[in-house]
C-alpha cells in the first residue's frame, strides 16, 4: 500500500477511473470535449475515496464544453449525464464486464448539465445503502474476481421524461457513442439493468453478449438486496467467473 492509499477513506482496495480510462473516455467526444470529463473525473475521483463535503453539488458541464448541437433545444432545463466509470485493482485481469443502466435521470427545472456516475457509484453513502450498495457490492465482486468493471448508460442523456425517446437525432447520437464505448472496451459481456437499458442497447445494435436482469427497484419485487446481488452474480456467469 502506498502513501497516498493510506489517505484514502473509502474502498481503497479499488481503482476508480484508472489511467487507461483516459483513452476510453474519448469515446464521449461527440458529446462533450474529454478534458472537461477528466477535471471532472479528477474531482470524482477524489469524491470516491475521500467522500462528499457537506452542501457538495453535482459536477456540472458548462455549455462551452458541449460538442452538440443537439442539446440546445433543451439548454433551459436540467439535463442529466453520468461519466462512464472504469473499476479495476492492482492485480492481474482475466476480463473485462459492462454494466448498463437505463440513462441518467435527473430531476429539477434549472438550466444545468450536471454529471453524476452509475447508481451514484461516486458517492460512499450511496455506496452503502439500499440497491445503491447491492449495485456497489457487485461491482466489488466483478473487479475481486478479476474483472475490470466499466459502468455506463445505454441512454447517455436525461433531458425529462420521454424526451430522448422522441427526439430521434439526440436518441441516435446516444446510440452511436454506447456503441463506441463497447468497441473500445471490449467487453467479454454486458449486463442490462432493466427492461429500458436491454431494449436501448438492442436498438444501438450492440454486437456482444448482453444479459437482461430486472432493474432492482422494479415494481412488485420482494426478498433482501443480497438475494438480487446473488441473482445478478449468477447472471454474469457466478462461479465460471473465477474457474
Amino acid at each position: 500500500m502506498t502513501s497516498s492509499d493510506k489517505l484514502k477513506k473509502f474502498d481503497a482496495d479499488i481503482l476508480f477511473n484508472p489511467p487507461s480510462w483516459s483513452s476510453l473516455v474519448e469515446t464521449q467526444s461527440d458529446l462533450f470535449a474529454p478534458d472537461v470529463l477528466v477535471q471532472i473525473s479528477d474531482r470524482l475521483r477524489d469524491e470516491f475515496y475521500n467522500g462528499h463535503a457537506p452542501g457538495r453539488m453535482m459536477p456540472e458541464i458548462p455549455r462551452v464544453a458541449w460538442q452538440t448541437d443537439l442539446l440546445e433545444p433543451y439548454a433551459n432545463k436540467t439535463i442529466g449525464y453520468d461519466l462512464p466509470c472504469l473499476l479495476s485493482a492492482d492485480r492481474p485481469t482475466r476480463g473485462r464486464i459492462m454494466l448498463c443502466a437505463q440513462d441518467p435521470k435527473r430531476d429539477g427545472n434549472e438550466a444545468k448539465l450536471t454529471v453524476g456516475t452509475f447508481f451514484g457509484i461516486d458517492s460512499d453513502y450511496h455506496r452503502t445503502r439500499r440497491h445503491w450498495g447491492m449495485m456497489w457490492q457487485l461491482i466489488r465482486r466483478c473487479v475481486l474476481a478479476g474483472y475490470d468493471v466499466w459502468v455506463t448508460d445505454a441512454i447517455k442523456l436525461y433531458a425529462g421524461r420521454n424526451v430522448i425517446r422522441l427526439d430521434q437525432d439526440l436518441r441516435t447520437l446516444c446510440f452511436s457513442v454506447i456503441r463506441r464505448e463497447v468497441e473500445a472496451f471490449q467487453p467479454d459481456k454486458v449486463l442490462a439493468i432493466g427492461n429500458d437499458a436491454h431494449d436501448a442497447l438492442q436498438n444501438a445494435g450492440i454486437k456482444v453478449p448482453v444479459v437482461r436482469v430486472v432493474h432492482p427497484t422494479a415494481r412488485g419485487l420482494r426478498g433482501p438486496f443480497s438475494d438480487r446481488l446473488e441473482f445478478y452474480w449468477q447472471e454474469l456467469g457466478g462461479a465460471n467467473l473465477t474457474a
